[in-house]
């Protein structure tokens, strides 16, 4: 659902209960709010999502009887109700995420409109917790710190909690805020419908496996897979990759900026030698592909963010990828 509203604002200033909520259109068209899901259960329907012959067998409360006094033909009506989901929304808390650090945007010439990509990553997340339980879904809130396994974890009861999060969150910064509401990991026995999953997939855990691809060929996908899917136990896989905008573009690079490699005789790269030789986007656009791969060979959803992107842009990839399945 896009507006005028959530073209202007960006990701890095998403906030839980924003006004064009994933929820909001779901809930207009329905007439009841009992979750996410649709139930295997049919039922009959003045409005009906599937009409078909009727076989026998089929119970006889789901005949249009008006259909078969027009046509003399019995027909089925069918609807799938919604249903509760239970959600796991899992974010990583590695060292990778904290980056950049307010130093580190200082050292660059303050560059402007930066946050850490666990910020945004925690901005997401409240985002997309809010408009689960608003849903009616059940949310359960995770941790995982650099692809291993899971740390911590926490299950809110209403909407209303994800706001008072938010607020501890502004005051106390992102970080800090989530995890004073996180305790021990608890949800390791548990089944999800729906499993959302944020890193950046640089963390130790992450490139363990990917570093397996590039000596095993063809296996590169059902490694990095093995390792989403002890994360996320889902039927359904959703995945952002989180970047900060400062990883996916060159320009504020500059000839007094090195990067250090001491896999390589040179050890050092300057900035502008990245952004004439376009190392730099040709690495990125490698990785997400890598990533994006794994998702789609576990038939999940793949969206790459960062904390420039359009509000809009994430509502459009719901609305027709991730939501509306």
């Amino acid at each position: 659902m896009e507006t005028f509203i959530s073209r202007q604002y960006t990701l890095a200033q998403l906030e839980p209960g924003w006004p064009e909520d994933m929820a909001i259109k779901r809930m207009k068209s329905s007439p009841r709010t009992q979750g996410s899901m649709r139930m295997s259960l049919r039922r009959v329907s003045r409005t009906p999502e599937n009409s078909r012959a009727y076989a026998h067998g089929d119970p006889v409360n789901l005949i249009d009887w008006k259909a078969f006094g027009r046509t003399d033909e019995l027909v089925i009506r069918e609807h799938r109700d919604e249903a509760s989901a239970r959600v796991l929304i899992v974010f990583d808390l590695g060292a990778t995420l904290q980056w950049p650090t307010t130093s580190e945007i200082q050292f660059h010439g303050g560059i402007s409109q930066a946050i850490t990509k666990s910020e945004l990553a925690i901005r997401i997340l409240l985002y997309f917790a809010h408009s689960h339980l608003t849903l009616g879904d059940s949310v359960t809130i995770a941790c995982v710190d650099g692809g291993h396994s899971t740390l911590k974890s926490w299950s809110p009861k209403s909407p209303a909690e994800i706001l008072r999060v938010h607020e501890t969150c502004v005051k106390q910064g992102f970080f800090d805020g989530l995890m004073s509401f996180l305790s021990e990991s608890d949800h390791g026995q548990r089944h999800f419908d729906i499993g959302w999953l944020m890193s950046d997939f640089l963390g130790q855990g992450f490139l363990e496996e990917a570093s397996q691809v590039a000596t095993e060929g063809p296996t590169q996908v059902s490694h990095f897979t093995d390792r989403i899917s002890r994360i996320v136990d889902a039927k359904e896989l959703r995945v952002l990759h989180i970047f900060s905008w400062l990883e996916t573009v060159s320009e504020w690079m500059d000839g007094a900026t090195s990067y250090r490699d001491n896999g390589v005789a040179h050890k050092i790269y300057l900035g502008d030698q990245l952004k004439q030789s376009g190392v730099w986007a040709d690495e990125v656009a490698r990785w997400r592909q890598t990533v994006a791969a794994g998702v789609k060979a576990l038939g999940g959803v793949y969206l790459a963010v960062d904390d420039r992107m359009k509000v809009a842009d994430l509502f459009h990839w719901l609305t027709n990828e991730a939501v509306a399945r």
